[in-house]
């Protein structure tokens, strides 16, 4: 909110719409944990929208107008659905690259969508997904106990003991498996989610400059979560971490001189590091640039 409010007002009407349609299917995963049915059906009824099937929803259909008066991929959109189905019901990850698999689905794609919206260019997509996934290991690190009591482990088993975690919680302290504790997955999942917050940042300079504060704002802010629970990382187990409306206020502003004093012209593409997309091969994403091979556009 606190990122939004330094954007122009058409940008953040046009967000609004894009928000509005990813609040809805996320919202699908809540619903999921007192009536799967119903979420299923939810989830069937956006998908039918999507491919003109459906008008029932006028959230739907406000973001079908968005994705065509600026040329959003559909495909993007059910990327994001699918994501959604996943985290409905029993989660388990065994490594981290299904983790940031995951974060791409649920996040990545919700920046690819803005980047459109935006008016960024191309290049800038690589950054966007690396934006997109620092922010959710930025908020699974903050719902770590949250999300194990409704059945949701995102930290990988090869990180630490999923029943050692469930035992971490329900004690509210830490508790050690073999050479990881629950903390010290907390800690790897926080340095992991750096490396993609650093990534984007060097991408920031592809944003146009009316915008450029607004978005960076809102990622030192969600950073920032990371650096509070770095603090205390037992803490988490107990509640979630929340930054402080000073704090939001100083870095909003930090941002904001920070895009006024940056270069304006276009860096090479070739900056981005190919690797922290390795694990996105299997979703069709080649290291470094966005490769769609799914669905098509309606």
């Amino acid at each position: 909110y606190a990122a939004s409010r330094v954007l122009p007002r058409q940008v953040r009407e046009d967000l609004s719409v894009l928000y509005a349609f990813c609040r809805v299917v996320d919202d699908c995963a809540d619903t999921a944990d007192t009536d799967r049915a119903q979420a299923d059906a939810l989830l069937n009824e956006i998908e039918a929208g999507l491919d003109g099937r459906s008008r029932r929803s006028p959230v739907v259909e406000s973001f079908r107008r968005l994705a065509v008066n600026h040329a959003v991929p559909l495909d993007h959109a059910r990327e994001l659905i699918a994501g959604v189905r996943s985290d409905m019901g029993h989660v388990r990850f065994s490594t981290s690259s299904q983790l940031i698999q995951y974060a791409y689905r649920v996040a990545s794609t919700v920046g690819l969508m803005m980047c459109r919206v935006l008016d960024v260019h191309p290049d800038g997509d690589a950054f966007a997904i690396d934006l997109g996934i620092g922010m959710q290991l930025t908020n699974i690190a903050r719902d770590v106990a949250e999300d194990a009591r409704n059945d949701r482990i995102y930290l990988p088993a090869e990180w630490v003991d999923h029943d050692v975690l469930l035992s971490a919680i329900r004690d509210g302290k830490r508790a050690s498996a073999g050479e990881l504790s629950v903390a010290d997955a907390i800690e790897r999942l926080l340095t992991l989610a750096d490396n993609y917050y650093e990534s984007a940042e060097l991408g920031m300079h592809y944003l146009p400059p009316r915008v450029r504060g607004g978005i960076r704002s809102a990622a030192w802010n969600y950073r920032a979560i990371g650096s509070i629970i770095r603090r205390k990382p037992q803490a988490a187990l107990a509640r979630r971490a929340s930054t402080r409306s000073a704090g939001k206020l100083m870095r909003t502003g930090a941002a904001l001189w920070a895009s006024v004093l940056e270069s304006l012209p276009l860096g090479p593409a070739d900056r981005h590091d190919r690797e922290l997309h390795t694990p996105l091969l299997p979703l069709g994403v080649v290291p470094g640039r966005l490769q769609a091979t799914q669905g098509r556009q309606r």
